[in-house]
């Protein structure tokens, strides 16, 4: 029987406190540790020196207003306005054998590569999932200081002229700006499926495979990280008032220590970022598993989170009220389920995460709320989250925060 994953074993404070005494890291910073994993897994102890508690929720249980995400109905009633929405929604339900779904004759607009890749997705032909995007450096390296079925046939066959969809030029130079950025070379294998680093998930003791018959994995992951940066860039790229970009750039995010040495830095799938800035407004990781596959999910998420909010900070200033709570967002997709992580904290967690000299013990904690699935296939849900993706892009390009 697997182990239940440490982050669902942390409930509260106590629980924290009890598994902290038990891998002797109670009272012991992230700077402070004296071991440090020297592969790309974040351990038990890394992991509860971030101090992290999360909170799992159904989709229903969101309320928006409640954590600061302005205009999502408003949002929702703008999506009828775009071209191709309604006959994409009408599709979104269908599940067609991934042989049967080539040619795509029926007219998505640009809709259709998204419903494409959303196929593909839920086709999943079976492979593990190699993607990790955490690395520790070793202490040795360091200096230490501290599911309606309609006719699909019917549905595929309705002519039309077919046409080279705006989304795939919008990707396609998205993808060449982000590799050029990173040095590297371009070619036509790299423009949709850019190389990262690769974990064993079968090394993993923690590692559950029960579900694999009922979702096998997606063979590619970044067929999942396409569908959900290349839907939320189309949910927002002709939207008034929007100056924010969804990228699928794996920006990196390093936690130093005082001499600057770094302890680990975390890589993402993908971040929204405004046209005049390049600090992210929030971030996206993905998995070609389900959830409940993959123990160690919430782990890095965790970590990827704290690395964001280490190497850019919030503005903290003599005035800001100490109750002040900050909040940050992570959209996360895996396989056919999305899911939004709305981390929660506050001014004293900022410098615990920030000040590797800080000398009293850090009282407080991340939390981090976990809201989904929305389902892919489910047309509900799918106007459902985006509704969510198109509020916030806009919200964020006002200049509005989430507090």
């Amino acid at each position: 029987m697997p182990t239940v994953p440490l982050p669902i074993q942390i409930e509260d404070e106590k629980d924290w406190n009890a598994l902290a005494k038990a891998q002797g890291v109670q009272g012991v910073s992230i700077y402070q540790l004296t071991k440090y994993e020297s592969a790309s897994k974040i351990g038990d102890a890394q992991y509860l020196a971030l101090r992290a508690l999360w909170k799992r929720n159904k989709k229903g249980l969101l309320k928006p207003c409640d954590w600061g995400l302005q205009g999502v109905e408003t949002a929702r009633q703008k999506l009828s306005e775009l071209t191709h929405w309604k006959p994409f929604i009408e599709a979104v339900p269908l599940h067609v054998p991934v042989d049967e779904i080539l040619p795509i004759t029926h007219d998505l607009g640009e809709f259709k590569l998204i419903w494409y890749y959303g196929q593909l997705i839920r086709g999943a032909p079976s492979a593990p999932d190699n993607e990790d995007n955490l690395a520790f450096t070793p202490i040795s390296k360091r200096t230490r200081s501290r599911t309606w079925q309609p006719d699909y046939q019917a549905l595929l066959e309705t002519p039309t002229r077919p046409c080279k969809t705006n989304l795939q030029c919008s990707l396609t130079e998205m993808s060449l700006e982000n590799a050029q950025a990173q040095g590297l070379e371009i070619t036509p294998s790299t423009i949709f499926s850019p190389a990262t680093p690769e974990d064993d998930v079968d090394q993993d003791p923690d590692y559950d495979g029960s579900a694999r018959d009922v979702f096998p994995p997606v063979s590619d992951e970044n067929v999942v990280n396409t569908y959900l940066v290349g839907f939320a860039s189309l949910l927002t790229l002709s939207a008034p008032g929007i100056s924010a970009h969804w990228s699928q750039e794996r920006k990196g995010y390093k936690v130093s220590d005082k001499q600057g040495t770094k302890l680990y830095e975390a890589r993402t799938d993908g971040h929204l970022f405004l046209s005049n800035g390049k600090e992210s407004k929030a971030i996206v990781e993905v998995k070609a598993m389900v959830r409940e596959d993959s123990s160690r999910v919430m782990m890095q998420e965790t970590a990827e989170m704290a690395a964001w909010i280490h190497a850019e900070p919030d503005e903290i200033s003599i005035s800001t009220p100490k109750n002040t709570r900050f909040r940050r967002l992570l959209f996360s997709e895996n396989r056919h389920e999305i899911y939004l992580i709305i981390a929660d904290y506050d001014a004293d967690y900022v410098d615990y995460l920030t000040n590797p000299g800080r000398e009293s013990d850090c009282q407080s904690f991340l939390t981090m709320n976990e809201f989904g699935p929305w389902d892919i296939a489910s047309a509900e849900d799918v106007e459902d989250i985006a509704s969510i993706i198109r509020a916030v892009t806009l919200q964020f390009s006002k200049g509005r925060s989430l507090t």
